[in-house]
C-alpha cells in the first residue's frame, strides 16, 4: 500500500469517528457533558454548532449549579427550585461562581460575630462594617473598618513607552532600568553620575539609539503590559518613580550627545509620535501642574474621577482602585462577611462602567458586599434630610442636585467644570500680571494650600472692597517654592524641598487678589443660575423643603463668605422664595470629607430584597456577593439598555 492510499485510509477513519461521535444519542451526549466541569462545557460548546446547542441546555446548567454550589459551604444560596422560579440563568451563575472561587479564589473568612461564612441579617444590622471610598477631583477620601479617615491624591501615572523612531522599535524598559549606572545606588541622593565628564548616568541600552522619543500607551493595552510599563502612584511607589525620572535623564543625555553630530538628529519629525495622546481628556489641572513640576515628560498623569466617565478608560480606574486597596490594606477587610464597600457615585457614571466595576470588585477583589451611593444622597444622610438641594463645589467641578424623598432627580442635575482649582489659577495669573519676582516659582498647586485659601474671601459687596479708604489689606503668605527641588529617596526631586530634604518656601504678597480671585471663580460658576435651572417647574409641595435645606459641601465651600454670598444671590434671583431660602453648611469638620462621612451612615438592606426590581437611577444600589453570582448586573439594567 503506497503513501497516498495510507493517507486516504487515515482520513476515512477520522471521518468515520466524527460521524460516530455525532450519531451518539442526545441522552448519552448529555450524560457525558453532565460529567464535565463548567469551563469544559463552555469550551466544548465553542467547537461547533452541534455541541453549542448542548452547551445551552438549561437542565445541564441547573445540574452544574447544584453540583458546584453544594461543594462551597461558605456561600448561602436559595434552593435550586426557588432560583428557577425567579428565572435565574444557571449558565451565567456558574460562570460567575467559577470565576470567583476558581480564579485565585479560596475559602472566605467566617464572621467573627455570627461565626458564619455569610452573615445573617441580625448580624449585619448590629455588626456591619463599612469601608467608604469617595473619589474627588483632588483628593480621594476613605473610611476604613476601624472608622479611620484616610486620604490620597486622586492621580495615577501611566508610564509612556520609550520608542526609537529611527529604527521603529520599542525600548524594553526592563533593560534600560537594569543597565543604568545608578541602578545599584537606590539610596543615592543624586541622580547624576559620579564619573567626571558625564552629564547624566550612562546606559548601554539607549545610548546606541539615534531617535528616542516617548509616546503614550493605548488604553486597551494597559492591563497586559509588563510590570515596568504598568500604571503607578507617584506618591507611594517612590522607587519606580525615581527609575522613570532617571530614565528621562538618560534620554536627555543621549539627545544632547546626538545633537553634537553634524548629521540631523532624526530623519522623521518627532511630532509624529508626540501628536496623539489618548489620555488628554483624562487629565485635570492638578495632573498637568504636578507633571510640569516634576518635569516628568515620560509619564501621563491621569484623574480617576474623569476616567470614571469613560467606559474605555476603566483600566485607569482599575489601576487606581487596586493601588488604594493594596496601599491601605483593605482587601482582607472587604472580604469579611459583615463588610460592605460604600462607593460614592458621581452623577454621570455610565452603566457600562458600573458593570465593569461590579465585575472587578466581585470577581477579582472578591468583596463581600457593595453599595453604589450617589454623592448627593451621602450628603443628605449626613444632614438627616430626605428632600433638599445639594451643592457640591469641589476642587475641579461643581454640581447641583435635587433630592426628593430620598431619591436624586437625575434630570435636574447640573454640573460645571469650575471649582477651587480655579481660585488658585486666578491667583497665579494675578502674580504673573503684577510681574511679581516670585511668580515663576509659586505654582498653582502651591497656591492651592489651606494657608492661602483661608485668606481668600467672597465679598457681599465688591464695590465696598474696592473703595475702602485704607485700600485693600496686604497679606504676606509663605508657599512652597518650585525653585527648591529636594531629592527623593533614590533620586528624583520633590517640589518645595531643599537639597537636605527640608521644605523651602517663598514669600508672596497678595492684596486685592484675595477677593478678586474668588470673585472670578464665583462669577464663572453662576451658582444661583444653576440652582434656578435645577429647580425650574419643581412641584409646589417640595419647594419649601428644598429651599429651606440647601446643603453646601466640598472644599471650595470652605471659602470665607461662600454661604452668605450664595444666600444673598439666591434671594435676589428668586425674591418669591426669599423667606424660606436657607443655605446650610455642615457645622463641623472639613467640607472636603463630608461626602465620605455621610456615606458611612448608609444602612445595609435585607439580603435578596426585591431582587427582580430594576435599579432606579438616583437611588442606592446594594448588592452582595451571593446576589452578584446569581443575578450579575441584572438590576442595573435600565429600559433601553442591554444587560451583560
Amino acid at each position: 500500500m503506497n503513501k497516498m492510499e495510507l493517507d486516504v485510509s487515515h482520513d476515512t477513519c477520522e471521518d468515520e469517528r466524527h460521524s460516530r461521535l455525532f450519531d451518539i444519542p442526545e441522552e448519552i451526549q448529555l450524560k457525558i457533558m453532565f460529567l464535565l466541569e463548567p469551563m469544559d462545557i463552555l469550551a466544548l460548546g465553542r467547537t461547533c454548532r452541534f455541541f453549542a446547542k448542548y452547551a445551552e441546555n438549561e437542565h445541564l446548567w441547573r445540574y452544574q449549579w447544584y453540583k458546584l454550589s453544594s461543594k462551597l459551604p461558605w456561600f448561602n444560596f436559595p434552593p435550586v427550585q426557588s432560583l428557577a422560579e425567579l428565572g435565574v440563568l444557571f449558565k451565567d451563575c456558574c460562570q460567575r461562581l467559577w470565576s470567583i472561587v476558581c480564579i485565585e479564589g479560596g475559602l472566605y473568612p467566617k464572621c467573627v460575630h455570627c461565626k458564619e461564612y455569610t452573615c445573617v441579617q441580625s448580624c449585619l444590622e448590629e455588626w456591619s462594617s463599612k469601608i467608604v471610598l469617595d473619589i474627588g477631583g483632588k483628593l480621594t477620601w476613605m473610611i476604613n473598618a476601624n472608622f479611620g479617615l484616610k486620604k490620597h491624591m486622586s492621580m495615577i501615572a501611566v508610564p509612556k513607552l520609550l520608542r526609537c523612531y529611527d529604527c521603529d522599535s520599542i525600548i524594553d524598559r526592563t533593560r534600560t532600568q537594569a543597565h543604568c549606572d545608578c541602578h545599584s545606588q537606590a539610596d543615592s541622593s543624586c541622580i547624576t553620575s559620579s564619573r567626571p565628564g558625564d552629564l547624566y548616568c550612562r546606559n548601554r541600552s539607549v545610548s546606541s539609539h539615534t531617535g528616542l522619543e516617548y509616546c503614550s500607551q493605548q488604553l486597551e493595552q494597559l492591563p497586559h503590559q509588563q510590570q515596568h510599563d504598568r500604571p503607578l502612584c507617584l506618591f507611594c511607589e517612590e522607587y519606580r518613580t525615581n527609575r522613570l525620572l532617571c530614565e528621562k535623564e538618560m534620554v536627555i543625555s543621549t539627545k544632547v550627545k546626538m545633537a553634537g553630530y553634524s548629521q540631523p538628529y532624526s530623519s522623521i519629525s518627532e511630532e509624529s509620535y508626540k501628536s496623539y495622546n489618548p489620555f488628554m481628556p483624562l487629565t485635570n489641572g492638578y495632573c498637568k501642574d504636578t507633571s510640569n513640576i516634576l518635569g516628568a515628560e515620560n509619564i501621563d498623569l491621569l484623574s480617576p474621577l474623569i476616567a470614571l466617565e469613560h467606559k474605555e478608560a476603566f483600566p485607569v480606574v482599575r489601576a487606581f482602585l487596586s493601588h488604594i486597596f493594596t496601599q491601605f490594606k483593605m482587601i482582607d477587610e472587604l472580604q469579611r462577611p459583615n463588610a460592605c464597600l460604600v462607593f460614592t457615585e458621581p452623577s454621570n457614571l455610565p452603566l457600562a462602567v458600573k458593570e465593569q466595576l461590579l465585575r472587578y470588585l466581585f470577581e477579582e477583589l472578591q468583596i463581600a458586599r457593595l453599595c453604589l451611593l450617589p454623592k448627593a444622597l451621602a450628603i443628605s444622610l449626613l444632614f438627616e434630610v430626605e428632600t433638599c438641594i445639594v451643592v457640591d463645589s469641589g476642587a475641579t467641578n461643581t454640581s447641583v442636585w435635587v433630592v426628593i424623598e430620598g431619591k436624586v432627580d437625575t434630570d435636574r442635575t447640573r454640573t460645571i467644570a469650575v471649582g477651587g482649582w480655579h481660585v488658585s489659577q486666578f491667583l497665579k495669573q494675578a502674580l504673573t500680571w503684577k510681574d511679581h519676582k516670585d511668580a515663576s516659582v509659586a505654582t498653582i498647586s502651591s497656591l492651592d494650600a489651606s494657608n492661602v485659601k483661608q485668606k481668600c474671601r467672597l465679598s457681599l459687596n465688591l464695590s465696598r472692597e474696592e473703595h475702602r479708604a485704607s485700600g485693600p489689606r496686604t497679606e504676606t503668605l509663605h508657599v512652597k517654592s518650585q525653585r527648591g527641588r529636594g531629592p527623593m529617596r533614590g533620586g528624583g526631586h520633590y517640589m518645595g524641598y531643599q537639597g537636605d530634604g527640608k521644605p523651602e518656601y517663598t514669600e508672596v504678597n497678595l492684596s486685592s487678589e484675595l477677593y478678586l480671585a474668588p470673585e472670578m471663580m464665583y462669577t464663572s460658576l453662576d451658582l444661583a443660575g444653576m440652582i434656578m435651572e435645577a429647580t425650574k417647574d419643581l412641584p409646589s409641595q417640595y419647594l419649601k423643603d428644598c429651599f429651606s435645606h440647601i446643603l453646601v459641601q466640598g472644599g471650595n465651600t470652605d471659602l470665607q463668605g461662600f454661604g452668605p454670598r450664595l444666600s444673598c444671590d439666591l434671594r435676589e434671583a428668586m425674591p418669591e422664595h426669599a423667606a424660606i431660602i436657607n443655605v446650610c453648611p455642615y457645622p463641623t469638620g472639613n467640607h472636603s470629607w463630608n461626602t465620605a462621612m455621610g456615606a458611612n451612615m448608609a444602612k445595609v438592606p435585607n439580603k435578596y430584597d426585591d431582587v427582580l426590581r430594576l435599579h432606579e437611577p438616583g437611588t442606592p444600589f446594594w448588592i452582595s456577593r451571593e446576589e452578584y453570582i446569581l443575578f450579575g448586573s441584572h438590576q442595573l439594567t435600565e429600559l433601553g439598555d442591554v444587560s451583560e
